[in-house]
């Protein structure tokens, strides 16, 4: 979605609220003929702010409109969020920072030579006729051209977006684009993730953002909950053609065990996703947008766990992918050869809130292969040091970490060091992040 298709539409949606909140905010008595508002209204443009703090009342205004008894429109708001790092590692006898990660192709999104903009984004949610929602965000282009030296301007890339009809938490059924979220570490928002980067396992897994349509539900029978989807394969910037790239399913079943465990909760799903073409990559080339592959795997399961008591939480996650030799269509004169092997991935991730807002967290992450090549150290940021061999079939990580929260996970600050070590391979290194993480 453009930047002015963005602002059209929170007009148009202005204009409706107008209309709406007048109809709807007004009441006639026999003692008293005139009308007296009685509209549940709230939201920027009828100038109510909400909550109990400044940080709430703050917050709020991203939210320009919300009424849970309008008819037409129950909610409209603005979404963003920033993430801002920094990082600083060594491996061998090289070291490497941010600037280095500028140097290497990313100018773009390098602020200085010591700030990346991890993320930067746009969009809106809303909900309409009480069971209809519709949302919308895009990547920023932070340094506000299209491609070196290109013409000026703040879109990057469609990132997700779509129409939902949701008439019960129990059924939800939306077509558009969506990032395929395979294990629990993709499931749970950029946002909201304690680590700094997703697990090397879960990134390998990933098929990114695709087209296609979904279906999703929770508190079936009080704790079961799935979710069912069909997507083009072809990762692109916008919205791609059905059946481009060949066709990724997934399906999802999980259930909360929390009352039979005596916890908080306790989600245990299982994930099945199966992949037509493997390895498949649009050709296309632009400056804004990197067409990534479709991971080379015909087939991919998940195990997984996230429970909660208290100050503690604890993500597990098993992965398992089924891997590919063959030709895969990239878009070239002649098709890739692709020869990956089975991948096993485990992560385990603990957390503990030592004090009020300030949590520390723990992870490790083994992923093994059986071809004495078949992992790679991954790009952010370990193939920044030079000279050690950066493949092998055991990559073994540990990350420590501590989150200060200002604001709940809208406005958090995050510092951590991340070992590796690739077996098989020289990579022996470690990486320092610090970083702030923002939205609404």
């Amino acid at each position: 979605m453009q930047p002015h298709h963005l602002v059209l539409c929170t007009i148009l949606t202005s204009s409706c609220l107008s209309t709406t909140t007048a109809s709807a905010g007004t009441e006639t008595t026999a003692d008293s003929p005139t009308e007296a508002p009685t509209s549940a209204a709230t939201g920027l443009l009828v100038g109510k702010l909400t909550g109990d703090t400044a940080w709430d009342r703050a917050w709020s205004s991203a939210i320009l409109y919300k009424n849970d008894d309008n008819p037409v429109i129950q909610l409209f708001q603005l979404t963003g969020r920033l993430q801002l790092q920094s990082i600083y590692g060594q491996a061998g006898d090289d070291s490497f920072n941010t600037s280095d990660f500028k140097d290497a192709g990313n100018d773009e999104i390098v602020w200085g030579n010591d700030i990346e903009v991890r993320r930067a984004r746009l969009g809106f949610k809303s909900k309409f006729y009480q069971n209809w929602k519709l949302d919308a965000s895009f990547n920023v282009d932070v340094d506000g051209h299209d491609g070196p030296g290109g013409d000026t301007t703040f879109y990057k890339s469609f990132q997700e977006g779509g129409l939902t009809y949701a008439p019960s938490d129990q059924f939800n059924f939306s077509i558009g684009k969506k990032q395929v979220r395979f294990s629990r570490d993709q499931e749970i928002s950029s946002t909201e993730i304690t680590t700094f980067e997703r697990s090397v396992a879960s990134n390998t897994f990933t098929p990114g953002e695709l087209t296609g349509v979904w279906s999703f539900g929770k508190g079936i029978a009080g704790a079961w909950l799935y979710e069912l989807g069909a997507y083009s394969n072809a990762r692109v910037a916008e919205f791609s053609t059905p059946g481009d790239g060949g066709i990724l399913a997934i399906g999802k079943i999980g259930y909360d065990l929390a009352e039979h465990v005596g916890l908080e909760s306790c989600v245990t799903t299982f994930t099945y996703m199966h992949n037509t073409e493997p390895g498949y990559q649009d050709g296309k080339i632009d400056p804004n947008f990197a067409f990534s592959a479709s991971p080379s795997f015909t087939d991919s399961i998940a195990l997984t766990n996230d429970s909660s008591q208290g100050r503690f939480g604890m993500i597990t996650e098993l992965m398992y992918g089924f891997g590919f030799t063959g030709e895969a269509d990239q878009g070239k004169a002649k098709p890739a050869q692709i020869a990956q092997s089975d991948l096993f991935g485990f992560t385990l991730t603990p957390s503990y809130f030592i004090a009020d807002g300030l949590q520390a967290v723990y992870r490790f992450q083994l992923i093994s292969a059986a071809d004495p090549d078949g992992i790679r150290v991954p790009s952010r940021y370990d193939r920044l040091a030079a000279g050690d061999d950066e493949r092998g079939n055991t990559y073994t990580a540990h990350y420590l970490g501590l989150n200060y929260y200002i604001y709940s996970h809208k406005l958090k600050l995050m510092a951590g060091v991340e070992y590796s070590q690739m077996g098989g391979g020289s990579y022996d290194g470690y990486t320092l992040l610090s970083g702030l993480r923002m939205n609404f």
